[in-house]
């Protein structure tokens, strides 16, 4: 795990409240070695879910924004955990917090960083956009709307565009009672076989 992979900071009673609703959310991004072609790429879990008044949920996209296929889906016991797993060069991690209507947004670009000899490559992640205390109402998020960040001094501070739908998707997962689906990453397409 990097400790520097930058993630949300809640306060340790929330924490405890998410642990007491069992809703567990994995954050960190790994460097890991494919041993076939000895190449390094980035792991990552999507994971989280909701009750009624509070949640937690991490998705991962491309960078542009996009959606990524599954590595492979987890099923557990427990809703609200690990969802599925995903391995990419480069990876966008959309994290989110909810206390009623009230939202913390984390945006976040990770890439490996310098190859060397013999080392697990460090994770450089870089924060692309922080929201604090959004707010939806539970009649806008049946839309599939948004939250709605402010700067300090009262104006909106609008989610960069390219990623506004990154932002929808781990919306609907942070309000997930007792999620067990992935809301970001998606099913691989199946191969295109020859006779057709």
């Amino acid at each position: 795990m990097n400790a520097r992979t930058p993630r949300l900071v809640l306060p340790k009673p929330f924490l405890r409240r998410l642990e007491g609703a069992c809703i567990y959310c994995q954050t960190w991004v790994t460097a890991e070695r494919q041993a076939r072609t000895g190449r390094w790429v980035l792991r990552a879990v999507e994971s989280g879910g909701s009750a009624r008044d509070i949640g937690r949920y991490i998705g991962f996209f491309a960078i542009s924004g996009g959606r990524l296929p599954w590595l492979q889906r987890l099923d557990r016991i427990t809703a609200s955990g690990v969802h599925a797993v995903t391995v990419a060069d480069e990876l966008l991690s959309v994290e989110m917090a909810r206390c009623d209507q009230t939202y913390q947004l984390l945006i976040a670009a990770h890439r490996l960083g310098p190859m060397q000899e013999l080392k697990r490559p460090p994770v450089l992640s870089t924060v692309v956009y922080r929201g604090v205390d959004g707010q939806l109402s539970p009649e806008l998020r049946q839309q599939g709307l948004t939250p709605e960040f402010f700067n300090r001094a009262g104006e909106v501070r609008p989610i960069p565009e390219r990623y506004v739908e990154a932002v929808r998707l781990v919306t609907a997962g942070v309000t997930c009672i007792n999620c067990r689906h992935a809301h970001a990453l998606v099913e691989r397409p199946a191969p295109i076989s020859a006779a057709s």
